[in-house]
């Protein structure tokens, strides 16, 4: 009976969620772990060799397991000077990898703060609210914030991949 008194006790508590903290350049961003499937190096990141201006934040793909993903460089996205990127968020609900400086840890959080009226443009768009970690406020990412549907079908319009067969590059068997 008390084990049950207890459950039931947890299950009234304040709801958190998991984020990831990354870091581009000075500064530190959220986003739900949920929309994260791997973090992985930016090793193996492919340039594509034409690009359309509008999509000037896309420069690379990657492949990982048959699916291929855009790169968004963060630095561009979040309108910051360049820095020197490692690392690459992979998302889940989108063919889309964010290139970031650093990840910095996983943390829970407990309250989302609507953003203020002060928060104009983009950013509307950029952040689905704040958080408060360690003293500090911490944007929460809009994962759908960084290649809207539009932006990736005209991205395969433009930036085909061409296959390459072992046969063209002089290989043989």
């Amino acid at each position: 009976m008390r084990l049950q008194r207890q459950n039931r006790r947890k299950s009234h508590g304040p709801k958190t969620q998991p984020v990831i903290l990354f870091v581009v350049g000075d500064h530190t961003f959220a986003i739900s772990a949920s929309a994260v499937t791997e973090i992985q190096s930016t090793q193996e990141m492919k340039p594509i060799a034409s690009q359309m201006f509008r999509y000037g934040k896309v420069h690379h793909t990657i492949t990982r397991d048959g699916r291929r993903y855009w790169v968004v460089d963060a630095n561009i996205h979040f309108a910051m000077m360049p820095t020197h990127s490692s690392r690459l968020l992979m998302l889940a609900e989108s063919p889309v990898a964010v290139k970031v400086d650093a990840i910095v840890r996983m943390a829970e959080i407990g309250t989302l703060v609507p953003l203020p009226q002060s928060f104009k443009g983009d950013e509307r768009n950029w952040y689905v609210g704040l958080t408060l970690l360690e003293g500090g406020v911490v944007p929460v990412v809009n994962p759908a914030s960084f290649l809207s549907r539009f932006d990736m079908e005209a991205l395969e319009k433009t930036s085909p991949v061409y296959e390459v067969s072992a046969a063209a590059v002089g290989v043989t068997a």
